[in-house]
């Protein structure tokens, strides 16, 4: 089940408190239990809404029981839930993820006023100074700071399952620490080349730091430093490798190579390539989530404000521009169909609806300067300003409910005569100047509201198209601005009209799709695509002034990106054409190869492979098959190999890449021999055995066996080889030739003239054994 809005506050100022006393409480209780049953109340999953609204109301009862709270009192701190850290009054707040409420507070000692972080994604809670370098665990079930250690500052605070670990990004050193005892476990480990990039841990506690100077990605599985991964473009050319958790799957971003790819403990699995408009951006202004909850990566250039939307599952990258202007863009996180993005100007999250194409509503956070990080937890969006009073939680229907970390009411682990912090009626005096505009509007919090999902038919609301005009593509004609009777003695009596959303634009396999936002205020009687690639085939060739707003392109070249706008028809004969999409390759990158088979030609030496193409392989597509003496490159399904050795065991790998990326690939273990069963022959009774040599020879080595006179047993032929010439005893035949056997559970030798081997003559060697080498 996802968590839905359960209690709606969002009209609460920062500043104002809520009510207080069981009066009020019971009236909380009371909205709990009537949100909760018309977020989740039974449908065609009867099952699913009763378990939800029961766990609503254990949460209720939980909550009647232990009350609203104190200094002293230490209630269970909510499952669905987060830490929130205040660096002014040097605390951490947990919160329910459902209400918003602060249903417990830790005092960080010594850490006021410093700039810290929290790691809540292993079995334990810890915090890090990231001045000091003091590291304690918050004990949950006390509201208390317990065991604490001091390092050095400006490290890295790294936990996934049951490990932890610090990290000096200067230094190049990783420390492995106890998340219990907050103590060092062993010695560093020396990456030997800094600084070091962000680094992150998976749900099993697998570290993964990247290495920019050299290219690399490095891992710690258990704890202990791996083989490290080549994931930079070109050797000699410094990297900018920056970590995502897709889903708990290590993914990296190397902003110098443009590409997004996905890691395993064995090297690069899928590797996308990004678009121009992201991939080329001014170096340091590419951002990327260090998690996300689902497969998609966003990827941002803060400075044009171009997004990339990378599925790191099919390869689907969907390209939206936010516009450039003024903002001061953050780090960018999705949950569900939207993106959020802080703007660190003004303490907002933009708002971008994948399903609208279109940028909605801001949400307001904090309302002022500051920075605004944001982390997806239990199907939930968090948002955090450390140095403020107010973060926020937004739910999966985009639903926001405020969170005032300052509250005091609330359980912790202060004694009851201590002094609170100051700034705990929930404002701070901001610096001269830092104040954002009071008039920006909040996010969609109003209990009263009309929920209608945001989409092209949403009524309320008029999307900010946003984006900023794209350097010109090839085969891409320049936007013609909108016709609004500008120019003097122009257009006089013609209303004026106004321009589509700046299209979004998704790549698929052989297709691009093209989503926009319909023109506001006059509406039009339909919209035309621009920019599709010369014989191309679009559909449909017009839409309609109720939508569907899509349009999907057919054609063009993968190893080709396209911009593409949106011209809007209006019944006067005005037109008005909308910015340009970020350009977009009508392809993705394809998946691996399929039953990949193989076979030998005659004698051996040699692999003949075929294969069949991926699902989403379009024109264009190569084909690298390593594993032989050199790689070999063909956009044919077939390849082979040539100059082996016979009776080897080869690990061939055929991989699939594009313009779009590199796709997955297919290993195979290929065993170059082909052993026949043979029987003994010719074996006259005359009470001469037929001898089993260690060598092909009866002057070298020594004998390994033999087969008695008259028998005729089955041996397994592996391959021919020459030898000191023989003489068969008995009808005078003469050869140089052995067979190289599998006999009795040994391997040795036999004279090819006691072999039932098909010959041409005497003494050569046979057509359907091979050689050995």
């Amino acid at each position: 089940m996802r968590p839905r809005r359960l209690v709606n506050d969002g009209d609460a100022g920062e500043g104002e408190r809520r009510p207080r006393g069981p009066a009020a409480f019971r009236a909380r209780c009371a909205a709990l239990v009537a949100s909760a049953w018309a977020a989740v109340r039974p449908s065609r999953r009867r099952a699913t809404g009763y378990i939800a609204l029961c766990s609503v109301g254990a949460l209720v009862g939980t909550s009647v029981v232990v009350g609203s709270g104190k200094a002293g009192a230490v209630p269970d701190l909510s499952d669905i839930g987060a830490w929130l850290t205040s660096s002014r009054t040097g605390e951490a707040a947990h919160a329910n993820g459902l209400t918003g409420d602060v249903d417990g507070k830790v005092k960080l000692p010594g850490m006021g006023d410093h700039p810290v972080s929290i790691s809540q994604d292993g079995k334990t809670v810890l915090v890090l100074d990231e001045k000091t370098g003091k590291l304690v665990r918050i004990d949950p079930s006390q509201l208390t700071a317990e065991q604490s250690s001091r390092y050095g500052s400006g490290l890295q605070l790294v936990s996934g399952g049951s490990y932890a670990y610090l990290v000096d990004p200067v230094k190049a050193q990783v420390q492995r620490i106890d998340p219990v005892r907050t103590t060092p476990l062993g010695g560093p480990v020396d990456l030997g080349s800094g600084p070091l990039g962000k680094a992150v841990a998976d749900p099993k506690g697998t570290l993964w730091v990247p290495v920019p100077g050299k290219g690399t990605v490095v891992p710690f599985p258990r704890g202990k430093e791996g083989d490290a991964i080549k994931v930079g473009a070109k050797r000699g050319k410094p990297s900018t490798l920056m970590m995502t958790l897709a889903d708990g799957r290590p993914v990296v971003t190397d902003t110098k190579g443009g590409t997004v790819a996905v890691l395993k403990r064995t090297g690069v699995g899928l590797r996308f390539k990004l678009p121009s408009g992201v991939s080329e951006a001014p170096a340091g202004s590419v951002l990327v989530p260090s998690s996300t909850a689902g497969d998609v990566v966003p990827v941002l250039a803060r400075e044009s404000g171009r997004m990339t939307l990378v599925n790191t599952r099919t390869g689907s990258l969907l390209s939206a521009s936010l516009g450039a202007g003024s903002h001061e863009y953050g780090t960018p996180q999705v949950l569900g169909s939207k993106v959020y993005v802080p703007d660190h100007s003004n303490g907002t999250l933009k708002v971008y609806d994948t399903e609208a194409a279109a940028i909605t509503e801001p949400v307001k956070v904090t309302g002022k300067r500051g920075k605004l990080s944001l982390f997806v937890r239990d199907g939930l969006l968090w948002v955090n300003d450390e140095d403020n009073a107010t973060a926020v939680v937004i739910n999966s229907s985009g639903h926001v409910n405020r969170v005032h970390k300052y509250d005091t009411d609330v359980p912790s682990g202060r004694k009851p005569r201590e002094d609170a912090p100051s700034g705990d009626d929930g404002e701070r005096d901001p610096a001269p100047g830092q104040d954002a505009p009071d008039s920006v509007p909040e996010g969609p919090s109003d209990p009263g509201r009309d929920e209608t999902p945001s989409g092209p038919d949403a009524p309320a609301r008029k999307p900010d198209r946003g984006g900023e005009p794209d350097e010109e593509a090839p085969g891409r004609k320049e936007p013609k601005k909108p016709q609004e009777s500008e120019q003097p003695g122009e257009g006089e009596g013609k209303p004026k009209v106004r321009p589509p959303g700046t299209p979004q634009a998704q790549s698929g396999a052989g297709v691009i799709r093209i989503s926009f936002a319909p023109s506001p205020g006059v509406k039009p009687t339909g919209y035309r695509l621009e920019g599709a690639p010369p014989g191309a085939e679009v559909k449909p060739a017009k839409v309609g002034a109720n939508g569907p707003f899509t349009f999907e392109v057919r054609g063009g070249s993968c190893a080709q990106q396209y911009s593409f706008s949106v011209e809007a028809e209006f019944s006067d004969g005005q037109k008005a054409e909308s910015g340009r999409s970020v350009p977009t390759r009508p392809c993705v990158a394809p998946g691996a190869p399929q039953k990949v088979e193989y076979a030998f030609p005659q004698g051996g030496k040699g692999i003949n492979l075929t294969w069949q193409a991926p699902g989403n392989a379009g024109s264009g597509t190569q084909y690298t098959v390593t594993g032989g003496k050199q790689p070999k490159t063909t956009s044919a399904t077939k390849a082979q190999l040539t100059g082996l050795a016979n009776n080897r065991t080869y690990n061939v790998t055929v991989a699939a890449t594009n313009a779009a990326g590199s796709g997955g690939s297919t290993a195979v273990s290929v065993n170059l021999s082909h052993p026949l069963n043979r029987r003994i022959t010719d074996n006259a009774d005359d009470g001469e055995e037929v001898g089993i040599r260690t060598q092909p020879s009866t002057k070298e080595g020594t004998r390994l066996g033999q087969v008695p006179a008259g028998e005729t047993p089955m041996l397994k032929v592996i391959c021919q080889v020459e030898g000191t010439p023989e003489v068969h005893d008995t009808y005078g035949w003469k050869s140089a030739v052995w067979d190289r056997i599998e006999w009795d559970g040994k391997t040795g030798y036999v004279s090819d003239l006691w072999v039932d081997t098909s010959k041409h003559k005497d003494g050569e060697f046979s057509p359907e054994v091979w050689k050995c080498d």
